[in-house]
């Protein structure tokens, strides 16, 4: 992260965990005390550990772990099992059941989590919340202070540090992640590759030596992109995606982003940068140069993923989650990085991560609440015998076709350096949509929606920064 960053992190934003229901969930007291929530991730490395409160005996309790995606099924690997085992021994021993499970849609969790805590019956007792459903609840004051719990210590490795910094708003921390997944690239079709004359293994070798450039991927473009019969229309193109996903990885990969954090620690407007305009210019060059499938008429959002499990685009630029769209797919495919602008050596080379936060409702009791908080850090702690920088990729060997996409891609998108933090859905009532649909779509061109947008952006941004503003120095004493 920015060295600049440090003020607006102080004002952050919050993502919610939904809380599984407990017997019942009473007004919270007020705390006694507030734990200062700003440091930087060295620091936190240099910091020494703090003494966590714990419990002999949780009382039976059960906790709910609430998010809108999670499976039912236990993985297959060594390290799934392991983990099973672990939490099965912690749950025996300090008497307690927890669980994490879809308690919710993806439409309905912001609705889910604001009306459960309100009519203190919440879902679940630690519940997800995208970034774009933070902003409203943590105005409302719905969300726990989690520095004041003594059984949390964020300053331990397991801890996402990003997520940890964006939700320090005055002395306290109002969300969590023990998970730092990551996220967009581009996966490509081995067969389409070979029977263009490219290596499959090539788009691996050109990433590992800094070589996956924008000029290399419209190379690629131009190849895979096909009119079988010469009859004049494309039979196949070399490229379909999402607009959401694609025009802001465009964006990361040029140093560009739509919002940012100035030196006065203040959200941003950065659509009107030089940066970013040529990102957007690049980007949908591949659009009208024919490279990129147009959305079929009548079509869902997401015909993209079909498009590509079924064999008609080469290359798919979408997220890791949407991993399972491809299980049945018959051809064999990787995965790499976005590439990125040769000519801009700041360039992230790797996507912009929207991390799902993790909050508790402002409805417990101080000891309800530490209870919780006991049983969900022990269910985060690393499993026994398992090294904390490996165990990760565990999960993922069993849904990548090949090691490489994990052992080089996901390795090099968990670097910090090629990292982007994204703002804009913090803002809440602003989205990429506003910008992307109609660009991608070849309604208008990237400068004009630029001069579209900015007015309204710029208003929301202003009013936004006065909310935290307010916020922070409320929960600052």
């Amino acid at each position: 992260m920015k060295a600049n960053m440090k003020k607006l992190l102080a004002m952050g934003l919050t993502v919610v965990l939904t809380v599984g229901c407990l017997s019942g969930c009473s007004e919270k007291k007020e705390e006694s005390s507030k734990q200062d929530a700003g440091s930087k991730n060295q620091e936190n490395k240099e910091a020494p550990q703090s003494q966590k409160k714990t419990f002999d005996d949780l009382g039976g309790m059960t906790i709910s772990i609430g998010d809108w995606y999670t499976s039912e099924e236990v993985g297959e690997s060594e390290y799934a099992r392991a983990t099973e085992d672990y939490r099965q021994e912690i749950m025996e021993k300090y008497n307690f059941k927890i669980k994490r499970e879809t308690k919710f849609s993806y439409q309905d969790q912001q609705e889910t989590y604001v009306n459960g805590v309100m009519s203190k019956s919440p879902v679940c007792q630690l519940h997800y919340l995208y970034q774009e459903k933070v902003a409203a609840p943590l105005m409302k004051g719905l969300m726990y202070d989690l520095s004041t719990l003594p059984e949390f210590d964020f300053k331990e490795e397991k801890w996402n540090q990003t997520v940890v910094e964006l939700m320090s708003i005055g002395n306290g921390i109002w969300g969590m992640n023990p998970e730092a997944e990551p996220r967009g690239g581009v996966f490509f079709n081995k067969r389409m590759l070979k029977e263009a004359g490219i290596d499959e293994d090539e788009p691996y070798d050109l990433q590992k030596d800094g070589k996956w450039t924008w000029t290399k991927f419209k190379e690629y473009c131009k190849k895979l992109t096909v009119d079988a019969d010469g009859d004049g229309k494309t039979d196949q193109y070399a490229l379909a995606s999402f607009s959401k996903y694609y025009l802001p990885m465009c964006a990361a990969n040029n140093n560009a982003t739509f919002v940012d954090v100035n030196e006065e620690g203040k959200y941003e407007n950065k659509s009107g940068t030089k940066e970013f305009l040529e990102a957007m210019n690049w980007g949908m060059s591949l659009y009208n140069e024919g490279y990129i499938m147009p959305k079929p008429e009548g079509a869902a959002w997401d015909w993209y993923k079909a498009a590509f499990r079924d064999g008609e685009v080469a290359m798919q630029v979408s997220e890791v989650y949407e991993i399972s769209a491809f299980a049945t797919m018959e051809d064999n495919w990787g995965f790499v990085m976005f590439p990125y602008n040769e000519k801009n050596k700041d360039a992230t080379n790797s996507s912009t991560p929207n991390d799902n936060i993790i909050v508790m409702p402002s409805c417990y009791e101080p000891e309800e609440a530490e209870k919780i908080a006991f049983a969900y850090d022990l269910y985060t702690e690393p499993t026994p015998e398992f090294d904390l920088d490996e165990a990760w990729k565990e999960s993922y060997y069993e849904q990548f076709r090949d090691e490489r996409a994990v052992d080089e891609t996901l390795m090099m998108m968990r670097e910090p350096e090629r990292k982007q933090t994204s703002y804009l859905p913090m803002l809440g009532e602003l989205d990429y949509g506003d910008f992307c649909y109609s660009v991608y779509a070849g309604a208008t061109t990237p400068a004009k929606q630029i001069e579209k947008v900015s007015s309204q952006w710029n208003k929301i941004i202003e009013d936004m920064n006065k909310k935290y503003e307010n916020f922070a120095a409320s929960h600052s004493k």
